[in-house]
């Protein structure tokens, strides 16, 4: 039987398709591929077909396997199962992308994501191919075509066609890639978003234990930035003395500076409240007090002065504490018109003569 994994993977060719042959499928299978490469979910989810067959043995034949193709042909080198090249085949691999509109946190979400992505594609090639990891990502992120028998080698093998002459390496690039860059003119943005979610519903569980380079290092940084916040002066006057003294000369001088430029500031403010507060901005210069205390003092005798004055305008006058009818108080008037009526009343019998 033969099974055809050829043009952009996800629209020309779907997991839900290969699925289906491969279920109605019976003994060996042949499995071309031709594709510039196309969605990672499908892509994945082709490659987990592939592995999951266990009807016959899978040969897989490449004439392009282009980025997410490259990890698909790879089928070809489970137990029991070949990788072979056509003669004129390409080979091509890079780092995952995918363009993603949001604010920084998705930004970041899928930045991580992408990265895990990379990490596992560079695994994966170097464990087929038996290159190093370095020597894989520097390939991944230069975006390397692997082009003849002499590179296609490090995958697999060469079909050997007698007589058939290699076509040109620069034409055999220029045609894969014109058909890799039509297939990016299709992907938008919110189709990559959307293939991005389910790849990382597919893998990120599977792939929190790994740990990409970058992550070891910022792990390491902030495991060594907290060791040297325990570090106390002691400890560093032990292990760092030329850095102890340094900083504590430095800090000497720094201080001085600084407590030089605080105490002129601080007469400065004082003496430009002389002439309204005399007596208590010397006091302040002299007692080491700042200004505000100086202020605090000043306003609290200012408000004793304001009330008191405002009592001694609100209070009432002296009170006449003598008695009215003291004698010799009368006014000569009224003493006469009061015997005037007291002797008219003695003359009608009204009032009793002492």
């Amino acid at each position: 039987m033969q099974l055809k994994i050829k043009g952009e993977i996800g629209w020309d060719v779907l997991s839900s398709d290969i699925e289906r042959q491969l279920k109605f499928a019976d003994g060996d299978i042949d499995v071309l591929i031709d594709t510039p490469g196309g969605w990672i979910y499908e892509g994945f989810s082709i490659y987990n077909a592939l592995k999951n067959y266990t009807k016959g043995k899978i040969r897989v034949i490449v004439t392009l396997a282009a980025s997410m193709g490259s990890y698909i042909m790879l089928a070809g080198k489970l137990p029991g199962n070949e990788l072979l090249f056509e003669k004129n085949g390409v080979v091509m691999i890079h780092n995952p992308s995918g363009a993603v509109w949001g604010d920084y946190r998705e930004i970041q979400s899928y930045g991580v994501l992408l990265e895990k992505l990379a990490n596992h594609f560079r695994n994966k090639y170097a464990e087929e191919t038996g290159l190093s990891y370095d020597e894989i990502k520097t390939m991944m992120d230069d975006t390397t075509y692997f082009v003849g028998q002499d590179e296609l080698k490090a995958w697999g093998k060469i079909i050997d066609s007698d007589g058939e002459a290699e076509t040109d390496a620069d034409i055999l690039k220029a045609s894969a890639k014109e058909r890799i860059q039509f297939l990016n003119s299709k992907m938008t943005n919110d189709s990559v978003k959307a293939d991005l979610d389910k790849v990382a519903k597919m893998l990120l569980p599977a792939m929190t234990v790994m740990k990409s380079e970058s992550e070891l290092q910022i792990q390491e940084g902030i495991k060594n930035k907290k060791q040297e916040e325990k570090m106390d002066l002691n400890e560093l006057k032990a292990k760092h003395p030329d850095v102890y003294a340094q900083a504590r000369a430095e800090g000497y001088t720094e201080g001085v500076k600084a407590g030089c430029n605080d105490e002129r500031k601080r007469v400065e403010d004082h003496l430009r409240f002389l002439d309204i507060a005399k007596d208590e901005a010397t006091a302040a210069i002299k007692d080491g007090k700042s200004f505000a205390d100086m202020m605090s003092a000043y306003t609290h005798k200012q408000v004793c002065v304001n009330t008191i004055q405002a009592m001694q305008s609100a209070s009432p006058s002296a009170v006449n504490t003598e008695d009215p009818t003291k004698p010799g108080d009368e006014k000569p008037a009224d003493t006469a018109r009061q015997k005037e009526i007291e002797a008219a009343l003695q003359e009608r019998g009204l009032m009793e003569v002492k």
